[in-house]
């Protein structure tokens, strides 16, 4: 019984027709070029298919690139113009459709699913700007099958046909995937108007036939000054982004001799009094044209605000001996007094101490700190933003905003290809990583007041962030990829640090800021050398607590605090030692104090403030083909197709 059932079986299967079993494949792939005297190609693919309905179910598709890449990375558009589409001789329904640089034709009708067997597909479309023009001769480098075919090609075939007076002069074919330089054909007709191609083995799927035909040159209409416009226009994107580029340098220096230039400064010399009537608080600020962080949470123009408040007898540090910092009410409290403080201290004092007696720094007056910083940081920026130093943001930004559209849309129109993107883009995130590096770097290594863990890492940071930009830089000097691209990576990359730099050196001051800063600097000098250059400083005020305590906020609020206490504790040294023993301010009450160190232990309670404000804070939130240079899958025409 087995056996009979397996005899009938094995009879069923040798009747099945061969066709049925045959594999969908490429059985002819035959391409028929005339170049024409003007220089346009006339194409007519016949192409035979066994359908089996795997993936040929209602016919074939074919895609044809229309963009092509020159040795600089640019694209050349291509003419085209689809003439006629015939399935087994007979007029065929089709569809176009565009596939990135490909256009794909679709033969064949959506609703009618075509018969297994064979079918032969005919393609005839007219194309230009496929030829190209070297010394010696012309050239039609021709990738004839496309090298991105689903199916196998059992066999590809080409006939060449020249313009009158034109004969070629050398020819050369390429077979297998794209890029490789495979010899499976034979060629006929050299030195003819006739040139033909075959392949001598199948081709697997991916892979395809390349030809090259070098002939007679000035034959064939040269490309004419219209093929100028025809690249600029295939190319706008790329033109708009190096454009836009070179602007972005050029305007930003344009800028900044225009805004961006110091206006003339005084010369700088010792100060003795605060210059233009400034808070503490506020002087730091404009000295830094910020507020200075010291640590998180906490700033110099915040500490030297609450000093101020100490020594004006309204606020009282308190530090116990476990280390616990507190802010408590001083004496001095009436309306008055609280009225008659500069804007900033009496924004902080307000927040602070207006309806309690003590403050304690720690997480339940988190909140209320961050808001009492916030509300000096407001009333200081209103008082003096703007007034002493403009940033220019409002001519930074037009660069900006130019280089990213002129990017972005360049990008979006060109639609280059992977090779240049792998070009572009390391120089724009290259540079950008750098900068952005480069100045955390800065940042951290130009804190006055930073720790030298953090100064340390500050320098490494701008090291580091250096380097990024060179090597970035020398890669798209030095390195592989498309010319092109290489260029317009190198333009965005000069861009970005150009503006990266811009963003500090537009920065100016105003001509009141000119006037003021170098004063600032002259007083900073003498809070700084009151005690090295007390001899050379003639006309310097006699030192006494109520002038070291007056001027102590201000020594805090620029950073010089220590040496300026140095210089009082010197001067009790001198004129009064017992006085120095018995020295204690009255606006710190703490074991960070000590009357043998008065300079360091000065350093340390504002060392101490800081420390528990920031722990009290909430956390924050072309070669030649014919010549033997060419490569399947070069030249112009190829593309690929399936079924559908």
């Amino acid at each position: 019984m087995k056996r009979s059932a397996a005899a009938l079986f094995l009879l069923l299967f040798l009747l099945i027709p061969a066709g049925a079993l045959a594999a969908e494949e490429i059985r002819d792939f035959l391409s028929d070029i005339t170049v024409n005297a003007d220089g346009s190609l006339d194409v007519v693919e016949t192409i035979t298919v066994q359908a089996e309905g795997y993936q040929i179910k209602r016919g074939i598709y074919r895609d044809i690139p229309l963009r092509a890449t020159d040795s600089w990375g640019l694209w050349t558009d291509n003419g085209f113009d689809l003439r006629q589409v015939l399935h087994n001789g007979a007029a065929s329904p089709y569809k176009t459709e565009w596939q990135g640089r490909f256009l794909r034709i679709y033969i064949g009708d959506a609703d009618v699913f075509i018969p297994w067997g064979e079918h032969t597909y005919t393609i005839r479309y007219h194309t230009t700007r496929q030829l190209r023009y070297f010394d010696d001769y012309d050239e039609l480098y021709w990738n004839v099958t496309g090298n991105f075919w689903s199916f196998p090609i059992r066999k590809a075939r080409a006939v060449v046909h020249l313009p009158q007076g034109a004969l070629s002069k050398q020819i050369a074919a390429y077979t297998g995937g794209y890029g490789a330089a495979g010899r499976d054909f034979t060629a006929s007709g050299a030195g003819t108007a006739d040139i033909g191609f075959e392949t001598t083995k199948a081709l697997r799927p991916n892979e395809g036939m390349t030809l090259a035909v070098g002939f007679t040159r000035g034959v064939v209409a040269g490309e004419g000054s219209g093929a100028g416009l025809y690249w600029l226009w295939s190319n706008l994107g790329y033109l708009l982004l190096v454009a836009g580029w070179l602007f972005v340098p050029s305007y930003y220096g344009y800028v900044w001799s225009r805004v961006g230039r110091d206006p003339p400064t005084e010369t700088v010399i010792p100060l003795f009094h605060p210059p233009e009537n400034l808070s503490p608080a506020a002087m730091s600020f404009v000295h830094f044209n910020a507020f200075k962080q010291v640590k998180r949470g906490s700033d110099l123009a915040y500490i030297a605000a609450l000093l101020s408040l100490g020594v004006k007898r309204m606020l009282v540090i308190d530090e116990n001996a476990k280390g616990k910092i507190s802010f408590t009410r001083g004496a001095v409290s009436d309306p008055a007094s609280v009225v008659a403080l500069p804007a900033g201290e009496r924004a902080l004092y307000n927040r602070l101490l207006a309806t309690r007696e003590t403050v304690s720094l720690d997480k339940r007056f988190g909140p209320t700190l961050q808001a009492a910083q916030s509300s000096l940081q407001s009333a200081i920026r209103r008082e003096y933003g703007g007034k002493f130093f403009n940033s220019n943001l409002g001519w930074f930004v037009p660069g900006v905003i130019v280089g990213v559209l002129t990017f972005v849309l360049g990008l979006v129109l060109q639609q280059p290809g992977d090779d240049a993107m792998a070009s572009v883009m390391p120089g724009f995130f290259g540079s950008l990583f750098g900068c952005g590096l480069a100045a955390y770097g800065w940042f951290l290594r130009s804190n006055p007041v930073g720790y030298r863990v953090s100064r340390a890492i500050g320098a490494a940071l701008l090291l580091a962030g250096a380097l990024i930009i060179a090597v970035t830089l020398l890669g798209l000097v030095t390195g592989d990829g498309y010319p092109a691209w290489r260029f317009a990576g190198l333009l965005v990359a000069v861009g970005i640090v150009t503006g990266a730099a811009m963003l500090y050196l537009l920065g100016a001051p105003t001509l009141a800021g000119a006037k003021v800063l170098p004063r600032i600097e002259g007083f900073k000098l003498y809070l700084e050398t009151a005690e090295t250059n007390r001899l050379n400083l003639r006309d310097a005020p006699e030192m006494s607590e109520e002038l070291y305590e007056r001027y102590l906020p201000y020594a805090a609020g620029l950073g010089v605090e220590e040496p300026w206490s140095k210089a009082w504790a010197a001067h009790l040294a001198r004129v009064a030692p017992a006085q120095e023993q018995a020295y204690r301010p009255a606006w710190y009450h703490g074991r960070s104090w000590s009357s043998n160190r008065i300079g360091s232990a000065t350093a340390a309670s504002v060392a101490a403030v800081s420390a528990a404000m920031a722990s009290a804070m909430p956390a924050p939130k072309s070669s030649s083909g014919s010549s033997g240079g060419g490569f399947s899958g070069g030249g112009g025409g190829g593309g690929g197709g399936g079924g559908w």
